[in-house]
């Protein structure tokens, strides 16, 4: 079996979100345990984000035995090989040709470009969804070209079936084996990815209440220039808030942490950083949003008013001043996310059970998508 990973947005280890480790994982599993040969493509000239190739110092941490450069590509080996190219729909096409994937997997930016390239090629595409904020547009269409869906919640797939008539199937994020540390009970409550979205409003509307307590704020989406600078002047009143740039081993961040808090306001799709601090031992609360109450279950809270400062404040006190709760809570943590669900040898089984069953994916391409494809061969493009 070969599986070509195809997104605009460039893959571990050039971006280490959720997202991209979750994929990462499962490919590594895929790889090493199951025989399967999988290769990983992102494109070069992706500007949406801010992300950029591994540092040297980082290697170890993020596993990466090899890498490459040119002025076309970035290749990288981390168990698999993984390249960022530029004109990334035209190198897409040769890579198709060239190694002849059995399955197209895609997912986030230009998943449907991709979709719709494999169908034309008339590959087996699946299309693995992890945002809620995908159009319904975008999944509608996903629906149509016949590519298997894949959800990484029962809320995605509800929402899926809900907007396309289409069952999806779900697929948890997955943990590798151990991160190998616990929490500290006397540590920080640390947040991880300070955007808007991600509830840093809230979060540094928290501390403010909590002066007595000590927070760490983690950058994961590379923060820009003009951003990280906003930032800092927001952090300058408040002392008892400690900033740290993204790390390659987030074990650092999660044996220093007695709480993570979650406080998106976005529908998350999961919340992978939630089963990653609970498999530390560290109770989670997180906002009641999208996911997060699949993601946290019996190992954490989740806060239903969470744009109230206030409502969090309350359920922290209440977790902190009771060692017994705080233990017990732990304890659960630890237990949810590291059952079976949520293991990645289970998660690389069920992928790949998939990817065999050929009733789950759509009938050849169509006329239409000749017609697309056709034109997008004739595209005229910049100097």
């Amino acid at each position: 079996m070969k599986i070509l990973y195809a997104s605009e947005r460039p893959p571990y280890p050039f971006f280490q979100g959720g997202a991209a480790r979750s994929a990462h994982y499962l490919m590594s599993i895929l790889a090493k345990d199951l025989a399967v040969e999988c290769f990983s493509v992102g494109s070069k000239q992706f500007a949406s984000s801010q992300w950029s190739s591994p540092a040297p110092e980082e290697f170890a941490a993020l596993g990466i035995s090899k890498i490459e450069t040119t002025s076309e590509r970035v290749s990288i080996r981390c168990g698999y090989n993984v390249e960022v190219v530029n004109d990334f729909q035209e190198t897409l096409l040769k890579i198709i040709d060239d190694r002849n994937p059995d399955v197209i997997w895609t997912q986030l930016d230009g998943a449907e470009t991709v979709s719709r390239i494999a169908r034309e090629k008339g590959k087996k595409v699946l299309a693995y969804l992890r945002d809620a904020e995908d159009s319904p547009a975008m999944l509608k269409s996903l629906a149509r070209l016949g590519c298997c869906i894949v959800c990484n919640s029962r809320f995605m797939a509800q929402r899926v079936k809900k907007l396309t008539g289409k069952s999806a199937h779900v697929i948890y994020p997955s943990l590798e084996e151990s991160f190998g540390v616990s929490g500290d009970p006397f540590g920080y409550i640390t947040m991880i990815n300070p955007f808007r979205v991600k509830g840093i409003d809230t979060f540094l509307e928290i501390a403010k209440c909590m002066p007595s307590e000590n927070f760490l704020l983690v950058e994961s989406w590379t923060l820009d220039p003009k951003g990280l600078a906003a930032l800092q002047g927001r952090l300058a009143n408040l002392p008892n808030v400690r900033f740290l740039h993204r790390v390659p081993d987030v074990q650092e961040i999660y044996r220093q942490a007695k709480l993570v808090l979650v406080p998106s306001v976005w529908e998350e799709a999961f919340g992978r950083v939630v089963i990653e601090a609970q498999s530390c031992r560290i109770p989670v609360i997180a906002s009641r949003r999208g996911g997060l109450p699949e993601a946290v279950g019996e190992g954490g809270i989740c806060v239903r008013d969470y744009l109230n400062a206030d409502a969090w404040v309350a359920e922290i006190q209440r977790v902190l001043s009771d060692p017994i709760t705080y233990r017990a809570l732990a304890g659960l943590a630890h237990d949810h996310a590291t059952g079976h669900k949520f293991s990645t040898q289970h998660a690389a089984r069920q992928f790949l059970e998939i990817c065999n069953d050929r009733s789950l994916f759509g009938a050849a391409t169509s006329s239409g998508l000749r017609t697309w494809f056709s034109r997008l061969r004739n595209i005229p493009r910049g100097d």
